[in-house]
């Protein structure tokens, strides 16, 4: 474990200093060390680790949400049992009451994009190894005074601050949005942090006259931060967008000054593996994996993700050897599956290539949604501009966006050597529910 100290005053120095020979040493250190702690407190680790080779980290097995939740009680090193974590948690959610510790500790329900929803728990002292760990990293604006506003559905008291220069003020994204508008007027914060179909929404806010701040910075997070969705903000708000990667289980990259998404390499080892489990290469998609070397309450050893990234084969141009995110492609269950024109067998494409399919159909679009439920055919629903009401010829314009959205899928799908399906339209107003994530790409099979 770290010392606080130490930890804040090594942060920037290992960002910017350490070169890949240091920071695999580290890794290899801080897995070893995790290990030994795990099997001497964790009563689930001493029994699921029998007859491993504990030296060979790659080797050992999985971890994931299900078997995470399920065993909890006996993870876990501080003698917490997952039903009183879970009735607290409720309790919160009930009073809407987040600043309440539980035995000291903080204990939260993480969001879920399904409604499969986890513990996320952390002592005091590793919330704050956390805190340092933004707050010395992350590139903040030249300010006197930094004051960001975390729209988040659940809060923590670990995200609470307010110190010399900089302040941390809640916004419950559950509120009605001329709610969460007048808050945001009232704090007038200086950076925003939410997900990006949230500050999709302010910025139509801000666009529309009724939220008037200025903020120097916004932060995306939770959500795969579209392109046209980031272009759009930006160009609304005047300023720029950057990313972190987050989730309930590791703080897992920041963004540099250049705007690029690190993997934070001294507080977690990050894998990326194909579906054999091996890992690829750099700039190629694949699987996330972590192990984190923070969270020691509830030790986190390779934890499978059900998330997709790819990491760029390129160092950053500001300088640090810590890996970059090239693209976050969002959840497993995002990626769309091509059944192959040759053999038949399925092959994943990529979200991003269908959202530019929709997207670049046409400047009517103004929220899309696209479901697949088996490999030849994709549900696609469209919320169009309401200039189209009133167009003389709106059939044939319509008739030209699924024509073009068509026209794209099947180019995507071609190139991918992949049967092209059939597309159904449907036309609605879509409606964001910040309860949970937003996935404008699903794959409803297996």
């Amino acid at each position: 474990m770290y010392n606080p100290l130490r930890f804040s005053w090594k942060i920037k120095r290992r960002f910017l200093k350490w070169n890949t020979a240091d920071i695999e040493k580290h890794q290899r250190k801080q897995i070893s060390k995790l290990i030994k702690s795990s099997l001497k407190k964790s009563k689930f680790y001493s029994t699921f680790y029998n007859g491993y080779d504990l030296a060979d980290h790659a080797g050992l097995p999985f971890m994931n949400k299900q078997l995470f939740m399920d065993n909890f009680t006996d993870l876990n090193t501080k003698g917490l049992t997952i039903e009183e974590c879970i009735k607290h948690c409720l309790d919160k959610e009930k009073t809407r009451d987040f600043s309440q510790y539980h035995r000291g500790f903080l204990v939260g329900m993480s969001t879920g994009t399904s409604g499969n929803r986890g513990i996320e728990f952390v002592t005091k002292y590793e919330a704050l190894l956390m805190q340092i760990l933004v707050f010395y990293r992350f590139p903040f604006p030249k300010a006197k005074k930094i004051h960001l506003a975390f729209i988040l559905r659940v809060f923590s008291p670990g995200f609470g601050h307010e110190g010399r220069k900089i302040k941390v003020s809640y916004v419950n994204p559950l509120d009605t949005i001329p709610a969460i508008v007048n808050n945001l007027n009232s704090l007038n914060p200086n950076i925003i942090s939410g997900p990006p179909s949230v500050l999709q929404v302010l910025a139509k806010e801000k666009q529309n006259g009724k939220l008037s701040i200025e903020p120097l910075l916004l932060v995306s997070y939770g959500e795969v931060l579209d392109a046209d969705v980031k272009e759009e903000v930006e160009k609304i708000f005047e300023c720029s967008i950057v990313e972190t990667y987050k989730s309930s289980e590791s703080f897992i990259a920041l963004p540099c000054k250049s705007g690029n998404l690190h993997i934070n390499e001294d507080t977690v080892f990050v894998e990326v593996l194909d579906k054999e489990n091996k890992p690829v290469e750099p700039g190629k998609p694949g699987y996330v994996v972590v192990t984190d070397f923070i969270k020691y309450g509830s030790p986190i050893i390779r934890y499978r993700l059900n998330d997709l990234i790819t990491v760029s084969p390129d160092f950053c141009p500001c300088g640090s050897k810590f890996r970059v995110i090239e693209q976050i492609h969002g959840r497993a269950d995002d990626v769309i599956y091509g059944k192959s024109i040759s053999t038949e067998e399925y092959q994943f494409i990529l979200p991003d290539f269908v959202r530019r399919s929709i997207v670049s159909s046409s400047d009517y679009i103004e929220e899309y949604r696209s479901i697949q439920n088996t490999p030849i055919s994709l549900t696609i629903s469209l919320q169009l501009n309401k200039e189209i009401e009133k167009m003389l010829k709106k059939e044939e314009v319509v008739a030209n966006i699924e024509n073009s959205i068509r026209e794209n899928i099947s180019t995507v799908f071609q190139k991918h050597e992949s049967q092209v399906p059939e597309l159904n339209f449907k036309y609605e107003q879509i409606v964001h529910d910040f309860d949970k994530k937003l996935r404008r790409i699903q794959r409803n099979f297996k």
